[in-house]
């Protein structure tokens, strides 16, 4: 068992009180050759039983989809690395995790959830009428490690912008550790290293105004 007994009253409460509908999340992992599963524990296995008692403490609220690379569904939604993760892409949202949401990420993944089956984002007011002008499509990366205390909430701000906008705004949450590809081509020195459209990159958390106003700039 991954999450503690403490945590795992917690989060059925939350998730009684808070989801207001079924969220799937499609997990995408690459097919290996059969190995003796005492000998070697993968990080994609580690990360299944994680979605699995999310979906158990949920009561069904969290349905995990998995699928190999190369399937139909990978295919459809552009789908290329292990591990990836897709939060309720059937009901157009466009929020993708590239690498493990666990660590101090973990919590913001899970709150990205919440919020998806309410329908409805978590910023201001203000923030959403601005929204309202946006009218060509966003790419946010955001490059993460699991012992970052502060990437969580520049992930969670920007998946709930994604949550606003969902039909302009794709976000990529990467790990950086475990894509170091990546990482070395968008030069990621320090996290969270977000990037807009490939080009305007921020540093570190950003307050929601500033984000929003990068967000417009840009689209």
């Amino acid at each position: 068992m991954l999450i503690d007994e403490e945590s795992r009253r917690v989060l059925e409460e939350k998730f009684e009180k808070e989801m207001k509908r079924k969220v799937e999340a499609y997990y995408f992992v690459e097919k290996r050759e059969h190995e003796n599963s005492h000998e070697h524990i993968h990080l994609d296995e580690i990360v299944d039983q994680f979605l699995q008692e999310l979906s158990e403490l949920s009561k069904g609220k969290i349905e995990i989809k998995k699928f190999e690379l190369n399937s139909k569904e990978a295919k459809e939604f552009g789908v290329d690395r292990s591990l990836t993760i897709l939060i309720d892409p059937k009901n157009g949202y466009k929020i993708c995790y590239i690498g493990s949401p666990l660590g101090e990420e973990a919590w913001a993944f899970i709150d990205t959830i919440v919020q998806v089956s309410k329908d409805e984002s978590n910023i201001s007011k203000k923030s959403k009428e601005k929204l309202k002008s946006l009218n060509k499509n966003v790419e946010i990366l955001v490059f993460v490690t699991p012992q970052c205390p502060y990437c969580p909430y520049q992930v969670l701000l920007v998946n709930n912008i994604a949550i606003e906008k969902k039909d302009l705004i794709f976000v990529k949450c990467i790990e950086a550790l475990e894509n170091p590809d990546l990482a070395d081509k968008f030069n990621v020195q320090a996290v969270p290293h977000t990037i807009i459209n490939g080009k305007e990159e921020l540093i570190g958390v950003q307050p929601e105004d500033r984000m929003i106003e990068n967000i417009l700039k840009e689209g």
